[in-house]
């Protein structure tokens, strides 16, 4: 599987990405429709991450990246949107992550996907 996307990076101090996140998925979800889009979360390096945005189903317009992704080996969590940093909370509690794709949706639950390095 490749995710193609827009990415930029963003600071985690303080916990700061639930917001600048959240403003990128506000600014690709006026452009194409929140449920159309699937978010990539990657290459965390110190204290910042990687964040792309693509479509679920075909390219976006002017991306900016192609990331190779596995084909198996990922787990799945569902919650409300509003509880995102308590399923993180949960999912970190076994490691650190290689990958995390989110889609969310109008009804106000989100679906993280997530693969660790074996």
């Amino acid at each position: 599987m490749t995710f193609i996307g827009i990415a930029k990076v963003f600071d985690l101090t303080d916990e700061q990405q639930y917001e600048t996140i959240g403003q990128f998925w506000d600014e690709m979800a006026a452009l194409y429709g929140l449920e159309n889009l699937r978010g990539l979360g990657y290459a965390w390096r110190g204290n910042t991450i990687s964040y792309a945005i693509g479509l679920k189903d075909g390219d976006i317009k002017d991306h900016n990246v192609c990331i190779p992704l596995p084909d198996d080996g990922w787990l799945t969590a569902k919650g409300q949107t509003d509880c995102l940093k308590t399923i993180y909370d949960e999912i970190y509690q076994s490691g650190r992550l290689q990958y995390e794709i989110e889609t969310f949706y109008e009804n106000g639950t989100c679906e993280i996907r997530y693969y660790r390095t074996k």
